[in-house]
């Protein structure tokens, strides 16, 4: 029995948690940790017999094997370095870190720790996405053309939602560019660079639109990413948390143009440029277990099992991390 630590009770921790009780056979919650003693107390509350830490040294006196990170990014590094001292094998929410120095930091602890690592990077699990994987990875669509994607939420969208740490600069570093941006920069150079090459230059137009409490944010409401593979294909993307609340992943190749979009995300789309040119997609268009927090949560407790490492990993999470920052000072 694999036992988990959480650190971090708010916000995305109730999806992991969903994600892990799916699997209570194999793994449990043991302890749970935040800033605010509210949240971890109803973690408590659900989670009956596990340790609500009152602070970090009573988290850390609890045995266990993995601890989930979900912390305001600001604060992912001394708690990824306290797991990676450990030994314990460690997931944390992307963006890695609030910013590059922090994430090298990371990803040296837990490189030089050997210990799994895992960045939730989960947008790579739906149905659809794995499907359109699949058909690159044969270069089904041939020489690949462009890359497009929409990547964004409509909730902050309404000004009467407060400032939040995620609009705050020196607690998120960047806002939507890493938020949302960080999932884009990953699908795109996890689907392209087999094919396509390296992502090799990045533009970056960022924007802040609402004021919350009388003030603007200190980090960007919208970016718009612009770039190029080695190959010459081109990368796109838009990132917002001010609406339109939509995710679509576009390829355009050679051959044709494929399409997933969150409105039915199992689902591969693919249409061929010519009538004559069939492109051929395999039948499994879909994950075996469903929901992405799910899928992620199995690949993560099964290398914890098997005590071996998996993608996306910190390293992964790093590379995405320059390119924000290379996003950010380009906007400038």
């Amino acid at each position: 029995m694999i036992k988990v630590g959480l650190i971090g009770c708010g916000g995305i921790a109730g999806a992991h948690l969903r994600a892990l009780a799916a699997f209570e056979e194999r793994a449990r919650l043991v302890a749970a940790l935040d800033a605010n003693p509210e949240q971890s107390r109803r973690v408590g509350e659900e989670y009956r017999g596990i340790t609500v830490a009152q602070n970090s040294e009573s988290f850390w006196d609890v045995a266990m094997d993995a601890v989930i990170i979900t912390v305001p990014n600001r604060y992912h590094r001394a708690y990824v370095e306290a797991a990676a001292a450990r030994g314990l094998a460690i997931f944390c929410e992307k963006p890695l870190a609030a910013n590059l120095a922090d994430a090298a930091a990371m990803t040296a602890a837990v490189e030089r720790a050997g210990v799994v690592n895992l960045v939730g990077f989960k947008n790579r699990y739906f149905g659809g996405i794995q499907a359109l994987h699949r058909l690159l990875g044969r270069e089904g669509l041939g020489a690949l053309f462009a890359y497009r994607e929409v990547c964004s939420g409509a909730r902050l969208v309404n000004p009467s939602i407060g400032m939040e740490w995620r609009m705050r600069e020196e607690i998120a570093g960047g806002g939507a560019v890493a938020d949302f941006g960080s999932h884009s920069l990953d699908m795109a150079t996890w689907l392209f660079t087999p094919q396509a090459g390296p992502l090799v230059n990045l533009d970056g137009r960022l924007a802040t639109f609402i004021r919350r409490e009388g003030c603007l944010p200190s980090n960007d409401d919208m970016a718009l990413l612009s770039g190029r593979f080695a190959s010459g294909a081109l990368f796109s993307a838009l990132d917002s948390r001010v609406g339109p609340g939509l995710y679509q992943v576009e390829v355009y190749g050679a051959l044709g143009r494929a399409r997933v979009d969150l409105s039915d995300p199992d689902r591969l789309h693919v249409s061929a440029y010519a009538k004559d040119n069939e492109i051929a997609v395999d039948d499994d268009a879909s994950t075996s277990l469903g929901n992405p927090f799910t899928v992620q949560m199995d690949r993560f407790l099964r290398a914890v099992a098997e005590h071996r490492l998996l993608q996306p990993d910190f390293a992964t999470a790093l590379s995405v991390q320059r390119w924000i920052e290379i996003a950010r000072a380009n906007a400038r």
